[in-house]
């Protein structure tokens, strides 16, 4: 696919529009939701009436989200949609009455397939919001206010495990640094992610850590949530944010996989790597994403999932 890159031409045709759609991927995470949020305090700087929709409901609740969010469904008549850290439209709330309507492209994932009229695609980045913030800074920079580089630093933050993933680039640091000149706090964002925990998260934690499978090769370390350890210690899913980048530490292990329930009582797979490429792992059971960090959603039940994935690492 053409990765087209016009920043003028995109901005002219934000600026000739009054209705614009923001969309982000099935399952939102904390970089598709800081994307539309810093997009949407943006747009309405710019007097553009903004709506953000979600196929679903995110598995985690973040301080800062969309003020005008609807599930699976739209309200106003979008002249425009902007789709960010999406690849694919099966991933999007994309109902047939969109089809006609001109898409901005924003994502880093190598494998985008959605056809904008403007795409901004570069794999070569931490996350959405680090393209972003180039974006939004050559069409008005004078319009980055403290809450947009809040937004913007958050999903930086997330997508980069607070800068342990491989995609932390020098590129990466750079736009951190100039997001922390304009009011965002790293150590406050850093801390709201991955370090003010409940000491029942800690416990939950140190249960699931206890059962930590390692496999003969020694080269991949997994484990498995059920709803029921959930639920008997009263947590939700977001208790697990941060817990495969503490299982990537152990020594000698390349492949790090958490399984686990979601409420529908699909699978969830997070996986993540050093240095293989998990994107491929991923594909086969449906999922895909990152060479270091990848995803599967499926319905197959949690030990058969887990079995059949691990049987060859």
């Amino acid at each position: 696919m053409e990765k087209i890159l016009s920043n003028d031409d995109a901005y002219q045709l934000i600026n000739n529009v009054n209705k614009i759609t923001l969309l982000t991927h099935y399952r939102p995470d904390g970089d598709g939701i800081s994307a539309c949020c810093a997009l949407e305090s943006f747009l309405e700087k710019l007097g553009k009436q903004v709506e953000t929709v979600f196929p679903n409901n995110p598995e985690f609740q973040f301080k800062r989200t969309p003020k005008i969010v609807y599930i699976n469904k739209h309200v106003i008549t979008p002249e425009l949609l902007i789709a960010v850290d999406t690849a694919n439209y099966e991933r999007l709330y994309y109902p047939k009455e969109f089809k006609n309507i001109p898409i901005i492209n924003i994502d880093h994932h190598i494998s985008n397939t959605i056809k904008g009229k403007y795409n901004f695609i570069n794999a070569n980045t931490s996350s959405t919001c680090e393209i972003l913030f180039d974006l939004l800074k050559y069409w008005n920079k004078n319009l980055i206010d403290k809450y947009i580089a809040e937004c913007l630093l958050f999903g930086i933050l997330y997508d980069s495990m607070v800068f342990h993933t491989q995609s932390t680039y020098p590129a990466t640091l750079r736009i951190s640094a100039e997001l922390m000149e304009l009011g965002a706090d790293l150590y406050k964002l850093k801390t709201e992610l991955i370090s003010d925990k409940d000491p029942k998260i800690i416990n939950l934690w140190g249960k699931v850590l206890s059962n930590i499978q390692i496999s003969k090769s020694g080269k991949a370390a997994w484990a498995k949530i059920t709803q029921d350890d959930l639920k008997k210690n009263n947590l939700s899913i977001a208790s697990l944010i941060g817990f495969n980048n503490f299982l990537s530490q152990i020594s000698g292990v390349e492949y790090t996989l958490l399984f686990y329930q979601t409420e529908s009582g699909q699978t969830k797979v997070s996986l993540r790597s050093k240095t293989e490429d998990v994107n491929k792992l991923a594909l086969p059971f449906g999922g895909g994403g990152h060479k270091n960090a990848a995803g599967i959603l499926s319905n197959e039940p949690i030990d058969s999932l887990i079995e059949k994935i691990t049987s060859n690492l």
